[in-house]
């Protein structure tokens, strides 16, 4: 029985994917484990585990780039004023200009030409790289080309194009972006299971609450709520337990500590390179909670 966990939260840089990589690693231990890397502006797994990778393959995402033939164009300029991005203009000589960069790849201007004068082209959007980490656990990294603004889309795209492999594990991690945008739904769709990690910061707490109201939103009960960095001193901690309490979640907690400063500016893991500290035995613990 498969058992997919996202790891999320709104706000950046609270330590998802130290998260993410730590607990992944652990799982391994107890079952076929898969981590996917899905803040594919960011992918940071790569770095989190520094030369650790061994990539066995290259998928190439592709999109939706208007082809014109300008022979049969008409000058209408209905493709520009029905681009909902904004990425044709119309010259005063009638040529069509296409600025890809604003393009979504929506494909609304093929659709609308009267003169059957766009076809469809591809452009590349993205990477999936597959490979093993770790020598326990498989990996799955997505990445952006740059210019694309399809990130939601890409994000979907990693998600369920791959769902009938992660049928082949045990646990799936996925490492979400930040935010509460329309691809970190993508990320916790699927989900069994949430660890919303955050900080004990005021703008840690107030994207905590918009997170959890997101994934509320779309029926999910089992939200784990994750402090990293417990402990530094001036913490929202009265905020954070009452939420938890008013909520009903359950609450991990992660120590402020410098060996987890230390490890991810290494590219290595505190549950492997320090399994004594406070840090390794608070995610040990977290681990065993959800397997």
């Amino acid at each position: 029985m498969t058992k997919i966990i996202t790891v999320a939260g709104g706000k950046g840089g609270t330590g998802k994917t130290t998260v993410a990589v730590n607990l992944s690693y652990l799982l391994s231990k107890r079952g076929k484990t898969i981590l996917v890397d899905a803040d594919v502006e960011n992918p940071c797994v790569p770095a989190t585990i520094a030369g650790r990778i061994v990539v066995n393959r290259i998928v190439e995402v592709k999109g939706f780039k208007p082809v014109f033939d300008y022979g049969k164009c008409v000058k209408c300029g209905l493709c520009v004023e029905k681009c909902p991005e904004h990425s044709l203009t119309m010259l005063p000589s009638g040529r069509i200009i296409y600025f890809e960069t604003l393009c979504s790849g929506c494909s609304s201007c093929m659709l609308v030409c009267p003169a059957n004068a766009i076809s469809e082209g591809y452009r590349l959007e993205g990477l999936f790289r597959f490979g093993r980490a770790l020598d326990t656990m498989d990996v799955i990294v997505g990445e952006i080309v740059p210019g694309n603004r399809r990130s939601g889309v890409l994000i979907a795209r990693l998600i369920e194009e791959n769902l009938e492999n992660f049928r082949k594990y045990d646990f799936v991690v996925i490492d979400s972006p930040p935010g509460t945008f329309a691809g970190v739904y993508s990320t916790i769709k699927h989900a069994e299971t949430i660890l919303a990690v955050t900080e004990p910061t005021p703008l840690g707490v107030n994207d905590l609450r918009k997170f959890i109201k997101l994934a509320r939103k779309y029926g999910k009960e089992d939200i784990n709520v994750v402090v990293n960095k417990y402990g530094i001193p001036g913490g929202s901690y009265e905020e954070i337990e009452r939420i938890v309490e008013e909520l009903g979640l359950r609450l991990f907690k992660i120590p402020y500590s410098r060996i987890v400063f230390d490890s991810v500016v290494r590219g290595v893991l505190v549950v492997e390179e320090y399994p004594e500290s406070d840090a390794a035995k608070s995610i040990e613990r977290l681990a065993l909670a959800l397997s």
